[in-house]
């Protein structure tokens, strides 16, 4: 079945190639249909607090967004212009600067703060918008997380290309040293260049993808797929050495591949496809995107390869050249000879390595920021904001209790310092409106004489005394206007659209705890106990701290069903491709041992791992880099069947996997290497960078570990072949 396959992809190699052709185009056209999503609290379960609470704050208010406005060396009145201008902009609820804590001095400069409340609006726009509306004002900054999310957009747009480019021209410089042919790099490219345009064309079948997904999809494809290719046409100059003509060398390579690539497909594809598990949903939008890629590049290895090879034929076989010596027999000589000591020093180090995995910390959010945000920040600490929806109610009784929540949430320390930094309400912020003025106290401010006020008290049915935002709603009746009493009415108008929502009341709190700071999950369940004995359960809570807290929580319940399906499905996939138990094992525990090294030097080196980079790392780790182990073990039983012995074997293996496990990891170790250096976005460079590091443990593992183990366990899974070679003797 795998000859008729390969005879035909040979025989309508022609058809094929304009049928990808033209899928490559319409491909190219669609890759700007793609909708990118840079907010990561849309991968939270609907079930989790702060899903629960943007739900209900869009209801109520229709925003939650917080900016930061920072000038430098302004006089009050410039100051005060700019407050004015602010606060007349419609997409802005509230401008506040608070003279006493929102100044601060560096190199002989005064910096003023001013935090804005957004309305229902466009906050990525707006930032835009703010940082040209003030050229008089020379530098100022505008910062926040819509303004982080602009800076990040940005960087992705400018440094990916870069990334892409330093990363070809390795890849390029890798396949020279590696190839039969010097043409070899422009055949692989060419095949995957249509794949990853295919992949990023389709991306828009998708409602979106995350900019996470989007930045790395392309490389990471690269990296993970190239080694099928390399497979093949290694395999093809193999075949074509040996006489026979060009199409009926493609056939034989494409049967001898098959299962080899099949399998290796499978593998990345079930670790990635583990992601799909996760409550928190990027592992979906992660796994499903990077799974379609794998899938696209099989096919175009198994499809486009054959004809774009044949179609190339003639110069490739013109530039052949003698294959680099990578030294395999050597290696696996100096690994037969010691493989005791090898075997026990990696076990030893995959016990280190589980044990320092366990202690690991990990990181739910960013804690760095970009741009004028990080100059912000630089001054006035980073900005932590929660919203907190509490049950509504405007008499005296709804007030004083919050009151009572005020003052508990004041007094929240950890580590000897306060947990909440600031807390804008209506009875912080709105005071104002709820101070009660005698009729002596309103004739005072409106000039109107006291028996008219006083009257006008008794005819309203007030007592003594009356609160400002009841006075204010009667205000018509007295004709109560002018300059004086202006001022308050604005300031009840603004604290009613911040704080008063249709059935919720509104509480900004700004947290004094860094969201990367150890205590912030502890610090976010005292508050949510907090609320919740003044409340019940009654109450609504987000922001970052809150999506971090959600995060965690998702997080671990995620890492152990992750871990266990990535392992299942490779180990049930592997078994399945060798016919055989004991092997896979065997696989299944290098590479294994492999995350745990490299999870475990996180914790060596007091580096938390964000949690995104560790549950991707962990599914292609397993899914991919396995794969190095299923081309040296395939070629091992291969040569074990034709009674080769064991250190034979073993050296002839190894010779020829070397140069496409080499290919393969150099390539995958440098792309990741090249992203966690070159890209500042924390959130894709975390990602390369102990992707990086994974890949060049499992190689290092799977060429010495592995070997070690195949020579050790020759006897116990090389059971079946001995058997039957017994059986064949009897008879």
């Amino acid at each position: 079945m795998k000859r008729s396959a390969a005879q035909w992809i040979v025989k309508y190699r022609i058809v094929i190639l304009i049928v990808m052709a033209l899928i490559t185009v319409w491909s190219a056209g669609s890759i700007g249909k793609t909708k990118i999503n840079y907010d990561l609290t849309r991968y939270l379960s609907e079930d989790t607090m702060t899903r629960r609470a943007l739900k209900v704050m869009e209801e109520e208010f229709g925003s939650n967004e917080q900016l930061r406005v920072m000038f430098a060396d302004l006089d009050e009145q410039q100051l005060a212009g700019y407050l004015s201008a602010l606060n007349e902009r419609p997409e802005i609820l509230a401008a506040r600067h608070d003279p006493e804590t929102d100044v601060a001095l560096r190199d002989g400069k005064l910096y003023q703060l001013v935090n804005l409340t957004l309305t229902d609006c466009d906050a990525v726009a707006m930032v835009r918008e703010l940082r040209t509306m003030f050229p008089e004002a020379g530098k100022y900054y505008v910062g926040g997380s819509a303004a982080n999310q602009l800076d990040v957009q940005n960087s992705v747009g400018e440094e990916m290309p870069l990334v892409m480019v330093i990363s070809l021209a390795v890849v390029i410089a890798v396949l020279l040293l590696t190839s039969h042919a010097w043409l070899e790099p422009v055949v692989l490219l060419l095949v995957f260049a249509v794949s990853i345009v295919i992949n990023l064309g389709t991306h828009f079948l998708f409602p979106d993808v995350s900019f996470i997904t989007f930045a790395v999809s392309a490389i990471l494809q690269l990296a993970l797929s190239i080694d099928y290719a390399i497979m093949l046409l290694h395999t093809y100059h193999d075949c074509r050495d040996e006489g026979v003509t060009p199409q009926e060398a493609m056939i034989s390579a494409l049967s001898q591949c098959f299962m080899r690539v099949a399998s290796s497909a499978f593998t990345t594809v079930a670790g990635l496809l583990s992601l799909l598990f996760m409550s928190f949903t990027i592992g979906f939008d992660i796994g499903l995107a990077l799974s379609k890629g794998i899938v696209i590049s099989t096919l175009s290895v198994f499809l486009l390869m054959p004809a774009v090879t044949l179609l190339f034929e003639k110069p490739l076989q013109m530039t052949r050249h003698k294959p680099l010596s990578l030294g395999g027999e050597h290696l696996a000589g100096a690994v037969c000879r010691m493989r005791k000591p090898v075997a026990v020093l990696f076990i030893l180090l995959i016990a280190a390595g589980a044990v320092l995995q366990g202690l690991t910390a990990y990181t739910f959010t960013d804690g760095s920021a970009k741009g004028e945000t990080q100059e912000i920040n630089s001054l006035f600490g980073a900005s932590a904001p929660l919203a907190l929806l509490i049950p509504g109610g405007s008499e005296d009784a709804d007030y004083d209790t919050q009151r009572i929540l005020v003052e508990k949430l004041k007094a929240l320390e950890t580590e000897d310092r306060s947990v909440i930094r600031d807390i804008s309400a209506m009875v912080t912020t709105g005071a104002e409106a709820l101070k009660y003025y005698t009729a002596e106290d309103v004739a005072k401010l409106t000039g109107i004489s006291a028996p008219l006020v006083s009257l006008f008290f008794r005819m309203q049915g007030f007592d003594e005394s009356v609160r400002a935002d009841r006075l204010l709603a009667a205000a018509g009746s007295l004709d109560m206007g002018g300059e004086s009493i202006e001022p308050l009415r604005a300031a009840l108008d603004q604290a009613n659209a911040a704080f008063h929502g249709k059935r919720y009341d509104r509480m900004l709190l700004e947290l004094a705890i860094p969201v990367t700071d150890k205590n912030l999950i502890p610090s976010v369940q005292r508050i949510l106990s907090t609320v919740k004995e003044v409340y019940g359960e009654d109450f609504y809570m987000t922001g970052v701290p809150m999506s971090t807290y959600d995060i965690g929580n998702a997080f671990r319940s995620d890492l152990l069903k992750v871990n266990l399906i990535t392992f299942l499905a490779i180990l049930l996939i592997v078994t399945l491709s060798f016919r055989s138990f004991r092997l896979p094992l065997l696989l299944v525990f290098v590479i294994e041992g492999a995350i745990w090294i490299t999870m475990g030097l996180s914790c060596a080196f007091g580096q938390p791992i964000f949690f995104i980079s560790y549950l991707i790392c962990v599914s292609i780790q397993m899914g991919a880099t396995i794969d190095y182990g299923i081309l040296l073990s395939d070629q091992y039983l291969t040569l074990r069947k034709e009674n080769l012995p064991a250190p034979d074997a073993l050296s002839t293996a190894m010779k020829r996997s070397l140069p496409t496990i080499l290919t393969s990891g150099i390539i995958l170790i440098t792309a990741g290497f090249i992203i966690g250096q070159k890209c500042t976005v924390f959130y894709i460079a975390d990602i390369g960078a102990l992707l990086s590091r994974g890949a060049l443990i499992s190689v290092l593992l799977m060429l010495s570990l592995l070997p070690a183990l195949l020579i050790l366990c020759d006897r116990w899974i090389t059971r079946k072949i001995r058997k039957r070679d017994d059986r064949s003797r009897v008879s």
